[in-house]
């Protein structure tokens, strides 16, 4: 089947979704966003969704320089901006805080914004290393604050449809949860492989870009590889253990990597046997960024693209097979085979739409951290990024 075209009247929605355009009337109570990093990435991931999330409303910026934090203030609309990050936290104003700085920080102004007494939405990864994590952890449960990490696409509704078919756990989920197909009977029935891929074309990035710096946890498995471990860990369950890793390094580097692969196993529970493939890169040849999901079971074979970004497009092909004697309609002998192709794009907003409703939602609850397992989660994540590191060629 061919691709979307890209013209159709309800693209162009979605697009303008994602611009922000034609925002919503805020609601009381409002969440008072302040931002840490004056960022492209903030920009889509924070100011334009705030357009369209009635409850959410993002009131100032903050840079170390303060004239960029005035001119980034002045040109998206925002009231206040700060020189410095601990002006923005000592602003009893607001509510909540988006960290959207490289990831070699993360840590540590996510720490500083809770014991500021203010809810976080952390860019990913949660933090730079597992012991950061566990303070990150510790800090936001005993402040009874809620703190999240910025994995947008996991609140689309193309991920609670992948999550449907393949009957597999909710997030935050323990490592001793049950495997998927046996947890609610998985359109695929039980797993075999699970294969993600996310690549970054090398002209998005450049070669000197942040990403590439090690003082800043810089690299494709910390930026890229870390969104294929979520969607893999999200969509089965259990904790596996990395069987091989092997990385590219980045241009004039001999630690920071421009391409990771690797692949992981399940030695215990009900997924025992199951495998898993990661590739990961910004440093791709190709001209358009990637993002799968390839799914095997002994049912058939499901594949999902561009999952991180599906507000531009996205396919879902699910294939299966059954025998010919589990059919109604079956004569004679061997196997149907059935394949349907769905395009999932719930109300048509961003994924960063829903990942901001999802947490001006819990705020206003003030929800306890602990509650949701959110900050458990990232930590077992951080811990299982790092661990890559041992089984890694060169």
């Amino acid at each position: 089947m061919s691709p979307p075209a890209l013209l159709d009247i309800g693209q162009l929605q979605r697009v303008a979704n994602f611009l922000g355009i034609g925002g919503n009337p805020k609601s009381q109570p409002t969440v008072r966003v302040g931002m840490l990093g004056a960022s492209q990435v903030a920009t889509y991931a924070m100011i334009w969704p705030a357009r369209r999330v009635p409850q959410a409303e993002v009131v100032a910026v903050a840079a170390r320089d303060g004239n960029r934090a005035r001119d980034y203030a002045k040109e998206h609309g925002i009231p206040r901006s700060y020189g410095s990050y601990e002006a923005l936290l000592a602003d009893p104003d607001i509510d909540a805080v988006y960290v959207g700085l490289p990831n070699g920080l993360h840590g540590q102004w996510t720490r500083a914004a809770l014991k500021a007494g203010k809810h976080v939405l952390c860019e990913k990864p949660f933090t730079a290393n597992a012991e950061e994590a566990r303070e990150v952890q510790d800090l936001a449960r005993s402040r009874g604050l809620v703190c999240r990490e910025a994995f947008h696409y996991r609140e689309h509704p193309l991920m609670e449809h992948l999550r449907a078919l393949l009957g597999s756990p909710a997030l935050g989920v323990s490592s001793g949860s049950p495997g998927c197909q046996e947890a609610s009977g998985g359109v695929l029935g039980r797993l075999r492989s699970v294969d993600v891929a996310v690549l970054i074309p090398k002209w998005v990035f450049g070669g000197t870009n942040i990403r590439f710096q090690e003082s800043l946890a810089g690299g494709a498995a910390m930026d890229a590889g870390c969104y294929c471990l979520h969607a893999i860990r999200s969509l089965v369950g259990g904790q596996p253990v990395v069987e091989s890793a092997a990385a590219v390094m980045a241009a004039k580097s001999q630690v920071v990597d421009a391409a990771m692969s690797g692949t992981l196993q399940w030695l215990e529970g009900s997924n025992t046997g199951l495998r898993a493939s990661f590739r990961a890169s910004l440093q791709h040849d190709g001209p358009l960024p990637v993002s799968t999901i390839d799914v095997r079971g002994e049912r058939g074979h499901l594949h999902c693209s561009n999952f991180i970004m599906p507000v531009f497009g996205n396919v879902v092909r699910l294939t299966t097979t059954a025998a010919a004697s589990e059919t109604s309609n079956a004569k004679g002998s061997g196997n149907a085979v059935s394949t349907s192709v769905n395009r999932v794009y719930g109300s048509g907003e961003s994924t960063y739409y829903y990942q901001l409703s999802r947490f001006v939602r819990d705020v206003c609850r003030v929800k306890d951290a602990s509650k949701d397992g959110d900050e458990g989660y990232a930590r077992k994540s951080v811990v299982f990024l790092w661990s890559i590191t041992g089984a890694i060629t060169v």
